[in-house]
């Protein structure tokens, strides 16, 4: 069907020219990170030397040094606030990953459409059947990943951490259709997929949502003290130059606190460990998903399943053989 590998090739083009679109975004978040990184530092620095230097000056009268010394200081930890707050609320960190996932598996997408046309057709899955899943993994990844950060960006601090969206959800109301030994599909290898998949669902994807989960708390705590830490050093400074207030030197502490804090945060790129660990998650579940929509697909219209198997075993990061893991072991997975 000429029509049928066309429409293929129009979507692997698309999947290839999305993901170029992520990695260039991919570095230019990158590169707002660290320059954001850097001049948060400099600024409050600055800030908390100047604080430093005014403890000695306007202690017993007034003077346009304390004065001049105090504003600039002010200046430059409100300017670090701001951009603190836009660091916290944005995450250019786990920006910049999101970025790099979303080119990674829209690449990953094209190159199964190009491998899947050099297959033989008898081992594939149906032409039609596979049209219609690439295409659903392409707009599933279009809005698991949105270019834009606003209107319709990633939340940076969900109040349920899932896993991110790499693909369609199955239809789990249709129930799966037995094994007939045809198509290489064997009893052996059904039961052995379905005991990936119920694997994966318990003990995988639970693992990496939890470990995501417990990023979020301390990147949330970070993520405001940041701001606030620089909002109270710039009002100490712009109080430390009346005669009497010896502010100079908290103002000063306030600024190496909210640095220190910060660097912690953005420099630790503690949300793109949240990113990372909730894109394992997502990566588990798209191949769940993947199984247990495989196996309502009657047989005769499934991919092969000796070939299937083996890109199960692959994805998980073990050897092809039944069964991929013994009874022992607390998770499917080996790759992370």
């Amino acid at each position: 069907d000429f029509m049928l590998v066309a429409q293929l090739r129009n979507i692997a083009l698309a999947a290839e020219d999305r993901s170029e679109m992520h990695a260039i975004i991919g570095v230019q978040r990158d590169n707002w990170n660290k320059l954001c990184h850097m001049t948060v530092n400099m600024t409050t620095i600055a800030a908390a030397m100047l604080a430093a230097m005014n403890t000695g000056v306007g202690i017993t009268s007034w003077s346009i040094t304390s004065l001049s010394m105090s504003v600039a200081a002010f200046l430059l930890n409100g300017g670090a606030a701001g951009f603190m707050f836009l660091a916290s609320k944005y995450q250019p960190s786990q920006l910049a990953e999101e970025q790099r996932t979303a080119s990674r598996f829209h690449k990953l997408l094209a190159r199964d459409i190009e491998t899947t046309l050099l297959i033989d057709p008898g081992l594939r899955k149906d032409a039609h059947l596979y049209m219609e899943e690439v295409m659903g993994r392409l707009q599933a990844l279009d809005v698991g990943f949105p270019l834009p950060l606003k209107p319709n960006g990633l939340e940076k601090f969900p109040k349920v951490v899932a896993p991110s969206v790499l693909g369609p959800v199955a239809d789990l109301t249709e129930t799966e259709i037995p094994a007939n030994n045809t198509n290489g599909w064997t009893d052996a290898i059904t039961n052995d997929l379905q005991r990936t998949a119920d694997k994966l669902h318990t003990s995988d994807i639970a693992k990496y949502v939890r470990a995501a989960g417990n990023k979020e708390t301390p990147n949330k705590r970070l993520a405001v003290s940041a701001p606030v830490f620089a909002v109270v050093a710039a009002l100490l400074s712009l109080l430390g130059c009346w005669p009497g207030i010896h502010l100079a030197g908290v103002a000063a502490a306030c600024s190496i606190v909210a640095v220190l804090v910060s660097s912690f945060s953005n420099g630790g790129q503690i949300g793109m460990i949240f990113e990372l660990y909730r894109n394992c998650a997502g990566y588990y579940a798209e191949m769940e998903q993947d199984i247990q929509s495989t196996m309502r697909i009657p047989v005769c219209q499934r991919e092969d399943g000796e070939l299937y198997h083996q890109k199960i075993a692959l994805q998980l990061g073990r050897r092809d053989q039944t069964p991929l893991f013994s009874s022992e072991e607390k998770t499917a997975g080996k790759l992370f």
